[in-house]
């Protein structure tokens, strides 16, 4: 009995977040690159202030992580929200099983140094349940890892 409360105590402290990557243009074959910067671009939706930032310190952290890439001018990673909805917090506390659903929805371009573009997606992230209704923090630091997650697997120099 213990073990199955102990399961239950886990599983009420995680929040349970999810990302999608959809491709718009896929990276092109010859496309690979050592270094990377990070820039905004113009969102479409009102972002409140620090979500944008922790999602720039997220993919910061993904892309620049061990055998990632490095900080530097040769691949240009400019994204921008276009749909942003953080549901309910309360919601998904209280009543649970998908009420109150946060998720956002980001773009992102990777341009060469001449700014040709070399390859577009769109990553997301929700937030469902969680402790206390989770953050939608869960679901920002989810679609960060998905972009860094497509740039490391196309487009990073092997």
């Amino acid at each position: 009995m213990k073990v199955l409360y102990g399961l239950l105590a886990i599983l009420l402290v995680q929040a349970c977040a999810s990302g999608t990557t959809t491709v718009l243009a896929p990276a092109k074959s010859e496309a690979r690159f050592s270094s990377a910067s990070i820039e905004t671009g113009d969102d479409t939706v009102a972002v409140e202030d620090g979500l944008a930032e922790y999602y720039e310190e997220k993919l910061r952290e993904y892309l620049y992580a061990e055998d990632g890439f490095s900080e530097g001018d040769e691949l240009t990673i400019r994204y921008r929200f276009i749909q942003l909805d953080k549901g309910s917090r309360a919601a998904r506390y209280i009543i649970g099983f998908g009420a109150g659903k946060g998720e956002l929805t980001i773009e992102t371009v990777f341009l060469d140094s001449e700014g040709v573009e070399v390859a577009r997606i769109q990553s997301g992230g929700e937030i469902a349940v969680g402790f206390a209704g989770g953050s939608f923090r869960e679901a920002v630091a989810k679609a960060a890892e998905k972009t860094a997650d497509y740039a490391r697997e196309n487009l990073l120099a092997g």
